[in-house]
């Protein structure tokens, strides 16, 4: 099978910086046999990833947790969202993390609006980081894929 192009390119720092600066990803868990994917903020430190959701708002991540232990999570630069990337000679970027999801405590936090918060924080000690850099020389960033070709969704 070929690799896709830019697949695997990025240096480990980049990898690792990536994590520090990007502080949100998506979350991708199955829910018997629909996907789900929820936006989370993500702490690293070094060897997993942890997650908080609300006990009181989170039930579907938690109940697809406890039904399957397998997780991935996604983290992503677009220069199309983020412009500056540009100047900063920043290419758009993934990682894709695999691994074992669990549920690994619940903290109560004060809360400006609501008081006392249980939180479930979420650990997902990652198994494979996977890794996609745009190999591209001319960067398309302003225009996107169906407005530079039409034809592609005609009639679908």
């Amino acid at each position: 099978m070929a690799v896709t192009s830019g697949v695997g390119s990025m240096e480990e720092s980049e990898v690792k910086e990536m994590f520090n600066t990007n502080k949100v990803g998506i979350l991708c868990l199955e829910d018997g046999e629909k996907p789900y994917g929820v936006a989370l903020e993500h702490y690293y430190n070094g060897r997993s990833l942890l997650f908080a959701s609300s006990l009181k708002l989170g039930q579907r991540k938690i109940d697809c947790i406890k039904d399957n232990g397998r997780a991935c999570y996604v983290i992503y630069d677009s220069r199309r969202e983020q412009p500056e990337l540009i100047q900063k000679d920043i290419r758009c970027r993934s990682l894709i993390i695999e691994g074992l999801v669990s549920l690994a405590a619940v903290r109560e936090v004060d809360d400006k609006e609501n008081g006392k918060v249980k939180l479930q924080i979420i650990k997902l000690e990652i198994e494979k980081i996977d890794n996609w850099k745009c190999p591209r020389k001319k960067c398309h960033w302003h225009d996107q894929w169906f407005v530079r070709h039409p034809e592609l969704v005609e009639g679908l």
